[in-house]
């Protein structure tokens, strides 16, 4: 047995999600570092809380609403799909539109407050 490359050091990412100052109780915050395509989505708890652990890097940040089942239609198969929810604005569902980033060089703590406008 030999000694192997442990990876790169990762650090604790904790922080609040909130949509204009109420925090959300549901959904997921996702990082994702462009330059070297590590990528993670993390739950969000009740209280608007959330925990990541990432690698150093530069990350773009979205947040989306949970994920509800669909059930077959005449037009459509079933699935899943983005819930419907007026506390997260689509802007923030992409990393490219939402404007947020998180540069974490170690222990980092990173609040969002979404905003309507």
């Amino acid at each position: 047995m030999g000694c192997g490359d442990s990876g790169p050091e990762i650090f604790k990412v904790t922080g609040t999600v909130s949509f204009e100052g109420t925090p959300l109780t549901e959904g997921s915050i996702t990082l994702e570092d462009n330059n070297t395509g590590v990528a993670d989505s993390f739950d969000i708890g009740p209280n608007g809380s959330y925990v990541a652990e990432m690698p150093a890097g530069s990350y773009l940040v979205s947040v989306q609403p949970p994920m509800v089942e669909v059930a077959d239609s005449a037009n459509s198969e079933g699935g899943e799909e983005f819930k419907r929810v007026s506390n997260v604005p689509q802007r923030y569902w992409s990393s490219y539109e939402s404007k947020l980033s998180v540069s974490v060089t170690g222990e980092t703590s990173f609040d969002v407050n979404m905003t309507k406008r």
